[in-house]
């Protein structure tokens, strides 16, 4: 019974201490310059190795234990690096689970390598600083998305688009729960145009001091308003938003934006948005569905507000 506990003890402490290491090298990059946070080396390579570790050291593990051990370390670094200040809540959230299943598929690894096998224990622990050079060799792909939704309001569309131009500051009590705020995102305060028509500037703020600038492309009056959008990225506040998903950052931009109005008939319409934007990472399958989420989730609330303001207001 003593040598399966040593075995579990070693294993625990391996997988954190190489998590815990592994982040502090990409934070730092001290041993290689292309291992950072935002790779395949660290968010994919690194919890497999975690996950061998914790295992390898077992003499018989169950497959419960292949598949769940590997999560006790795993979330020990996590929380560790929440605790140093490394990582924010926001890439936290969205990190854990890509972590969590790839350090079960270490775990399976680690039950069936033969014991005692040092070469290819040294191979997995140097495997993500292998693979980080390599990976540096290839260009960042550049990902256009689109995210479009829609609502139903009950107003002509003349009273729609006076809520769409142009948003008057969101009192507290119309900001409702949403996935977006809970990871911590900034939400919307308000929106101000300078002139109707082609070339107008509308500054649509943030909470967190997160500002942009949207140059209008297309107005077609109580039909379709589309604009450019230009993150301030220079204003923002440190803390708003984590280094590695800021707005108009290598990794995810916001290109444009576009307000549609559909008439379903006398006093009804279908208020259109749809948003393009850029990621620009290894992984873009995984970082695409975070960054479809969050802005369909954005979209869905500022949808709601302007629901709620053309339902109350005069109807003409």
């Amino acid at each position: 019974m003593r040598q399966p506990m040593q075995g579990v003890l070693a294993g625990l402490v391996a997988g954190t201490v190489y998590g815990v290491a592994a982040r502090f090298f990409a934070e730092s990059s001290i041993l290689v310059a292309a291992f950072a946070v935002m790779t395949l080396a660290f968010l994919f390579v690194v919890p497999v190795v975690v996950g061998y570790l914790t295992v390898r050291t077992h003499p018989s593990p169950s497959w419960m234990y292949r598949l769940f051990m590997p999560w006790i370390p795993t979330l020990l670094a996590i929380a560790t690096s929440a605790l140093l200040g490394w990582e924010g809540s926001i890439c936290i959230l969205m990190g854990t689970p890509l972590l969590l299943l790839l350090s079960s598929v270490g775990g399976v690894i680690g039950a069936y390598e033969v014991v005692g096998s040092r070469g290819f224990g040294a191979l997995m622990v140097c495997l993500p600083l292998l693979v980080a050079p390599l990976e540096s060799r290839v260009p960042l792909p550049r990902s256009p998305r689109e995210v479009h939704t829609t609502i139903e309001i009950d107003a002509p569309a003349p009273t729609v688009w006076r809520q769409v131009v142009t948003v008057p500051p969101i009192r507290l009590k119309e900001r409702k729960p949403a996935l977006f705020t809970a990871l911590g995102f900034p939400a919307p305060i308000a929106v101000t145009l300078d002139r109707p028509g082609v070339g107008g500037v509308r500054q649509a703020t943030f909470t967190g001091g997160l500002r942009f600038v949207e140059t209008v492309t297309v107005w077609e009056e109580n039909e379709r308003l589309s604009f450019s959008i230009a993150p301030q990225t220079d204003a923002i506040p440190p803390g708003t938003l984590d280094r590695h998903v800021t707005i108009g950052g290598a990794y995810f931009d916001v290109l444009d934006g576009t307000y549609s109005i559909e008439p379903l008939g006398v006093g009804r319409c279908r208020l259109h948005l749809l948003s393009r934007t850029r990621v620009s990472t290894h992984f873009n399958i995984y970082a695409g569905l975070w960054s479809d989420t969050v802005m369909r989730s954005i979209q869905r609330n500022i949808l709601a507000v302007i629901r709620a303001r053309a339902e109350g207001s005069p109807h003409g």
